[in-house]
């Protein structure tokens, strides 16, 4: 009998996730980062933190310049004294960022203040926002020009699936060298 608490059920759950994911859904989030021809800046929170951290080396591998705006845990720390955590990522992009560069937050609510900030910082100086996002994108959402959203509330199954998805992105990114056309499945 499968349970949502169950290994069977956390399963079921995980597969009915990423069931909602349309291929077209990552051809699109991958050609907005294969175009991009400045950084692409990472963020999230917690275990969405650890996807993003995840997902610059998949970047990398792409040869894409990417960078993780919490990595390097001394500046995080100096720039959170300095002004708030919040305020922390909004900061880096402020000083770093510029119009040819994306930024792509990992967000399981969409709410969080510090992604919020760094989605609207970004948008002001007209990089293009990008998001991983889960429990109805949250404020998150309206801030993305694009969005996979993950039809869940409950933290692990996001989570995991967003690894999925971050797999899925550097399968795409590799068959298409920097330079090709990634071919927009239908």
């Amino acid at each position: 009998m499968a349970q949502g608490h169950s290994a069977v059920g956390y399963l079921e759950v995980l597969v009915r996730l990423l069931a909602t994911v349309q291929p077209i859904q990552v051809d699109l989030l991958a050609a907005q980062l294969r175009a991009t021809t400045g950084t692409v800046w990472v963020l999230g929170n917690g275990g969405s933190q650890a996807n993003a951290s995840h997902l610059v080396l998949h970047l990398r591998e792409a040869k894409i310049r990417a960078h993780d705006l919490m990595d390097g845990l001394p500046s995080l720390s100096a720039l959170s004294n300095d002004t708030s955590y919040q305020a922390a990522p909004m900061n880096q992009l402020r000083a770093l960022g510029n119009a040819v560069d994306t930024l792509l937050v990992i967000s399981g609510s969409g709410n969080s203040i510090n992604v919020l900030a760094a989605l609207a910082e970004a948008r002001r100086i007209g990089m293009v926002t990008l998001g991983l996002l889960a429990f109805g994108g949250g404020a998150a959402l309206g801030l993305c020009k694009q969005a996979i959203v993950l039809d869940s509330s409950d933290y692990g199954p996001v989570e995991d699936a967003c690894s999925a998805l971050l797999h899925m992105l550097s399968r795409t990114l590799l068959t298409f060298p920097r330079g090709g056309v990634i071919d927009i499945a239908t």
